[in-house]
C-alpha cells in the first residue's frame, strides 16, 4: 500500500503529482521536495494538505535522497531524465519502490547494445520494483500498446505518433506565438535537437533529428500534421519487452516550427560559442528565455478552462500491426488530450494538468500493491490492473481503440 511518497521535483509535474496524492484517501504523508525549496513550499501552499511536508533535496545527492526517502514506500521521480540513477540508488538504499517519467542515459545505451539494465540486479534481489517511464508518453501509451500486442500471436511493427494544434486564433498563429513547449524547456529543446532511435529490421539504429517526414491523419480537428522521428523512450523499451518477433518501433512528433528552426540553426547546441568575448551554450540561452513548466500549475486559471477545452488539442496515435492465428492485424489506439473536460478533472485532483502525473501515481500505486521486481518498464506492468486503478479514480477519461 502507498502511505508515505517522497516526491523528488516540485516544478512542471511535482506540483500536480502532489495534488493528486493529497486527495488519495491510502497516502498518509507527502515529503515535496526540490533543490529550491521554495518552489515545493509554493505548490504546497496551493494544494494546502495536512499531508504535505517540504524539503530542500539535491537529486544527484544519493545519500541526501536516501535520508528523505527514509520509511517511504515509493520515491516518484520527477526531475530530469539523466538524474534518474542518482534517486534511484537514494530510493534503493532507503528500501523504497522507485517511478519515473522520462529516462535515458545509461538505459537507452544498455537497452540498444543488449546490456544488464543498472540496478536491475540491485532491485530485484531487494524485492523491490524500479519502475521507469511512467508519465503520457512514455507510459499510458505503452500500457496500451502492450494491451494491444496481448491479442496477437506475433507483432510486425509499432508505430507512435503525437499531433499538437489550436483552432481559432489567427492565420499564422503557430508561427507568430511564443513557444511554450509545456515541460523544461532544456530538455524540449534537447529532444529536437537529439539524434532518435529507430528500431528496423529487428535492430537499433540512430536517425538524424527531423528526419523521416511524412504526413499523418490524426483525428479530427487535428487532422493531417507532418511529423518526423523525434527522441523518445518507447523505440528504446518497447523491443526489450514486447518480443513476438518485433522488427520496428518508432516515435514520430508533430513539427512545430519553433524548435525546428532553432534546431536549424544551430541554437539548440550545447556546444560552447564565444559572443563578445563570453562563453556560452545556444542551448542554454534559448531554455533560459523559455516558460518554466513549474509555473504552469502555479498559475493554473480555471476561468481559461472552456478555451482550452474547445480550442487546443492533442492526438495521441499508437499503431500495432502483427498477425493473429496468421491472418495479418492492426490495431489503432487514438489518446485525444488528457487534460480535458478541464474543470471536471479539476475539481477531482485540484488540477487539470494530470496527463503525466496521473499515470505516475497509477504507476507507484501499481508497484506498491505488487509486480515483476527489479528494473521495469511500463509496458511490463499488468495493462488491466493498470487501467483499473486509473479509472478507480473517477479519471473521466475516454480512449479510441479500432481494428483497422
Amino acid at each position: 500500500m502507498m502511505k508515505k511518497v517522497l516526491i523528488v521535483g516540485s516544478g512542471g509535474q511535482g506540483g500536480p503529482c502532489a495534488s493528486i496524492l493529497a486527495r488519495n484517501a491510502q497516502v498518509a504523508e507527502i515529503l515535496l521536495t526540490d533543490i529550491d525549496p521554495s518552489i515545493a513550499r509554493r505548490v504546497a501552499d496551493k494544494v494546502r494538505s495536512e499531508k504535505i511536508k517540504t524539503a530542500a533535496l539535491n537529486a544527484m545527492d544519493t545519500e541526501a535522497v536516501a535520508n528523505a526517502a527514509k520509511g517511504a514506500d515509493v520515491v516518484i521521480d520527477l526531475v530530469m531524465p539523466w538524474m534518474a540513477k542518482h534517486v534511484m540508488q537514494g530510493a534503493l538504499q532507503a528500501g523504497a519502490h522507485y517511478v519515473n517519467t522520462a529516462f535515458d542515459t545509461p538505459f537507452w545505451g544498455e537497452l540498444a547494445e543488449g546490456k544488464p539494465l543498472s540496478l536491475e540486479r540491485e532491485f530485484r534481489d531487494a524485492g523491490l520494483t524500479a519502475l521507469l517511464g511512467c508519465g503520457m508518453a512514455p507510459g499510458f501509451i505503452n500500457v496500451l500498446i502492450r494491451q494491444q500486442a496481448d491479442k496477437l500471436d506475433s507483432v510486425e511493427s509499432i508505430k507512435i505518433r503525437l499531433g499538437k494544434g489550436k483552432t481559432g486564433g489567427g492565420p499564422y498563429d503557430e508561427i507568430i506565438l511564443p513557444w511554450n513547449p509545456g515541460w523544461a524547456p532544456f530538455q524540449a529543446l534537447k529532444d529536437c535537437a537529439d539524434e532518435a532511435i529507430c528500431f528496423e529490421k529487428g535492430k537499433y539504429g540512430k536517425v538524424p533529428p527531423y528526419s523521416g517526414i511524412e504526413s499523418w491523419e490524426f483525428a479530427a480537428p487535428l487532422g493531417d500534421k507532418l511529423v518526423s522521428h523525434h527522441s523518445h523512450e518507447e523505440p528504446y523499451s518497447l523491443p526489450h519487452t514486447i518480443g513476438k518477433g518485433l522488427q520496428y518501433c518508432d516515435f514520430k512528433y508533430y513539427i512545430s516550427y519553433h524548435p525546428a528552426a532553432l534546431v536549424s540553426l544551430g541554437l539548440a547546441n550545447s556546444e560552447e560559442i564565444e559572443v563578445g568575448g563570453v562563453k556560452v551554450k545556444p542551448l542554454d540561452v534559448c531554455a533560459a528565455v523559455l516558460p518554466k513548466a513549474g509555473n504552469a500549475f502555479i498559475e493554473e486559471d480555471p476561468a481559461a478552462f472552456e478555451y482550452q477545452d474547445t480550442h487546443v488539442f492533442m492526438d495521441m496515435v499508437a499503431e500495432i500491426k502483427g498477425r493473429k492465428a496468421g491472418t495479418p492485424m492492426t490495431w489503432r489506439v487514438n489518446c485525444p488530450k488528457m487534460t480535458a473536460p478541464a474543470q471536471k478533472i479539476y475539481d477531482l485532483f485540484g488540477t487539470s494538468l494530470v496527463n503525466v502525473a496521473l499515470p505516475a501515481v497509477t504507476g507507484a500505486a501499481c508497484v506498491t500493491a505488487g509486480t515483476k521486481k527489479g528494473v521495469i518498464f511500463a509496458e511490463e506492468l499488468n495493462p488491466e490492473d493498470f487501467l483499473s486503478a486509473l479509472k478507480a479514480t473517477g479519471y473521466p477519461y475516454v480512449w479510441n481503440v479500432t481494428q483497422a
